[in-house]
């Protein structure tokens, strides 16, 4: 099963969702492509929408090693298993982290200067993402919201590799996966559309004006 795109990902979760209408969730996108995806569970669910900022710590190489990833607020999950097969030292470490750093704080500089984050304290999380094949940022962006004191966090991800679901799953209250696989070599190939989403695009689903809630298919 291939998603036409990432809207219709997130339609086909909302309609997995829509028991959360009514108990003040915030949706949350994990990336650019999961802000679109979170995007359309949030019109489902007349739910306010955000955008939870990572960055990913990665060693150079073809291809970069993906070594763990750092959220809003300084939080850091390394990826140890990665580390040792990777023989990563630990000033090579300090490095990566600090350059993931900056690069997050340019990211936060951007999305948060016109658009404060959406309170979540006490509150239901949906923390969208368009697909989970290490989960190492989803894991970090857990991190971030339990620090932030939360009431509940459900996951929601159209494919994910079932291991990696598994172990998410152990981190959160609920998780919502349409398509779990047994292997996930490239997020992209489960959709026949997958463009890019860049800033601006990003930005401009998170500017937009509340819509009313709506229905989806069955």
């Amino acid at each position: 099963m291939r998603f036409r795109d990432r809207r219709e990902a997130g339609e086909r979760l909302a309609l997995r969702l829509r028991q959360l209408r009514g108990d003040r969730a915030v949706v949350l996108g994990l990336s650019e492509g999961g802000l679109v995806v979170a995007g359309e569970i949030a019109d489902v669910l007349g739910a306010p929408l955000d955008v939870l900022l990572t960055q990913r710590i990665e060693a150079a190489g073809p291809p970069p090693a993906l070594l763990g990833a750092v959220g809003e607020g300084g939080l850091i999950v390394w990826d140890h298993d990665a580390i040792r097969r990777f023989d990563v030292a630990a000033a090579g470490l300090t490095r990566l982290a600090e350059e993931a750093s900056a690069g997050l704080a340019r990211q936060v500089a951007v999305y948060r200067r016109d658009v404060a984050p959406v309170p979540i304290v006490g509150r239901t999380v949906v923390l969208a993402d368009d697909g989970a094949a290490t989960g190492t940022t989803a894991h970090t962006a857990i991190g971030v919201l339990r620090a932030r004191q939360v009431r509940r966090i459900v996951l929601a991800v159209p494919v994910a590799e079932a291991g990696v679901l598994d172990r998410l799953a152990r981190e959160v209250d609920q998780v919502v996966c349409l398509r779990p696989v047994r292997w996930l070599h490239a997020v992209r190939n489960s959709y026949r559309k997958f463009p890019a989403i860049d800033g601006t695009e990003a930005l401009e689903l998170l500017h937009r004006e509340p819509r009313l809630p709506t229905e989806v298919p069955r």
